[in-house]
């Protein structure tokens, strides 16, 4: 490449594909910083006058602080997703931070990209907001409005805008009430699910989706871990079988299955969870159906694979101790992710930013099955236009617990809400059983404080529960 000197700042010169001549004017701020762009000429003496213009408004830009040269916000959004991830590399930046850079990638880029950065004003953002097709929720317009904040200040900050643009704020979808699945219901979805799992379309990604969704049913059934970020963050290693004696009087009477000798426990790590907090869940295993379901997801991943291939040509998995052995097995040697597709390979190589990505897209994709298929046999809405999704399992799963035991606290504790919360959105059991939740109140109490709990919490929410319950009668 062949460079012409203009003057000590500026330099002309043509690339191979092009037959317009490229200025590159020396930064007057900056040491060792070039700022390089088309002058749009093919003739030279055109380019000199040219490139003397844009050398000129690049001192005057620089000298007063304005955006030097304008860049596209794909450009923008490129170098913010890069310099995210060089932090992330050296561990400066914050888990949060993940999301941020999906968010960009996934929403922003997509309406924003041709624009010029600094052409974009409030009302481009608002038509960015109009262009939506229904309302978003509350936890996801915080999601983009930080991750807007974030892209909008490492513009600012690098001098490709002067000044930040606000993101809108738009009105949240309205609360409405939650369903769960009755035991009639879950026949009906179990049915299709296998149908569904046994019809081979010509789309690979579609039968992959629907025998990983078969399985993320019974998991989500069974446990109370959140649907989406929540289980998509699980990995084998998450998982760990446990001596029965270790649970207290309170969890071995409201956990049958803890009669046996051991019983499975998922650790939720901090930070990886919807508040954030750490806590442990208690896994549903008298029916074998979440077991089943992580040996099914297991058998046919990639790692997971070779571990369960060991295990069913020594025994054929044939008893529960041959499949707790398999299970066992894969909880300390197996840091994979549990929710993955049978084609996804070397997933951890992956940065945090793709590893995010993959699992919003994955989170994405089973949830529209999900709802298709509820659309398909007539479950997807009540009378009243209220909706089921896959978050309705966790419905199901606090509200049959809720059936079977009065510990209201203890309920909340596994599903990660308060009480309080749990009896507003979650109970759906029948008004006798939901009055009879109240009256052990005083065990519930003890439990709190042979826990060494926030007593005084406890007795604030059982307050909160005791009138909401006036208020119902």
């Amino acid at each position: 490449m062949n460079e012409l000197v203009v003057d000590s700042n500026t330099k002309l010169y043509k690339r191979s594909r092009s037959d317009n001549y490229y200025v590159a004017v020396k930064s007057y701020t900056q040491k060792n910083k070039y700022y390089r762009q088309s002058t749009k000429e093919t003739e030279l003496k055109n380019a000199k006058v040219k490139a003397k213009e844009i050398a000129l408004n690049i001192f005057r830009n620089e000298t007063v602080g304005n955006v030097v040269v304008e860049k596209t916000f794909n450009f923008v959004a490129k170098q913010f997703v890069l310099h995210t991830q060089n932090r992330f590399e050296n561990k400066t930046a914050k888990k949060i931070e993940a999301e941020y850079v999906s968010c960009v990638e996934d929403k922003f880029c997509k309406f924003f990209g041709s624009y010029i950065f600094t052409a974009i004003t409030q009302s481009t953002v608002e038509e960015y907001v109009a262009q939506r097709k229904k309302k978003i929720s509350r936890s996801r317009q915080q999601t983009e409005q930080a991750s807007w904040n974030a892209l909008q200040k490492f513009a600012v900050n690098n001098n490709y805008a002067n000044k930040q643009i606000d993101f809108v704020k738009v009105k949240t979808s309205e609360a409405k009430d939650r369903l769960d699945l009755t035991t009639a219901q879950q026949a009906v979805v179990r049915k299709a699910l296998q149908t569904k799992r046994a019809t081979k379309s010509k789309n690979k990604t579609t039968n992959e989706i629907s025998e990983l969704l078969y399985d993320y049913y019974y998991l989500l059934l069974h446990s109370a871990v959140r649907v989406g970020l929540e289980f998509m963050r699980l990995r084998y290693t998450s998982f760990a079988y446990n001596k029965a004696s270790e649970l207290s009087k309170a969890e071995q009477a409201f956990f049958a299955e803890a009669e046996e000798k051991e019983y499975l426990v998922c650790y939720l790590k901090e930070n990886e969870t919807k508040t954030s907090k750490s806590r442990d869940v208690i896994i549903r295993t008298a029916t074998n159906a979440f077991e089943n379901a992580l040996l099914r997801i297991a058998s046919r991943t990639q790692h997971s694979a070779d571990i369960y291939a060991k295990h069913y040509k020594k025994n054929k998995l044939k008893t529960k101790a041959n499949k707790v052995a398999c299970l066992k097995e894969l909880f300390s040697k197996c840091d994979e992710y549990v929710l993955r597709k049978a084609s996804e390979v070397d997933v951890n190589d992956l940065s945090e930013a793709e590893q995010l990505s993959r699992m919003t897209k994955l989170s994405e994709q089973t949830s529209k099955a999900f709802n298709k298929l509820l659309k398909e046999v007539d479950l997807y809405e009540d009378k009243n236009g209220n909706k089921r999704s896959l978050y309705s399992l966790r419905h199901t799963y606090a509200t049959e617990m809720l059936e079977q035991t009065s510990n209201l606290i203890l309920v909340a504790e596994q599903i990660g809400n308060s009480a309080v919360v749990l009896d507003k959105y979650y109970n759906k059991a029948k008004a006798t059983t939901k009055a009879s939740a109240f009256v052990g109140l005083a065990e519930q109490l003890k439990y709190e404080a042979s826990n060494k709990s926030d007593t005084k919490n406890a007795v604030e929410q059982i307050e909160q529960l005791l009138k909401e319950l006036k208020k119902d009668m």
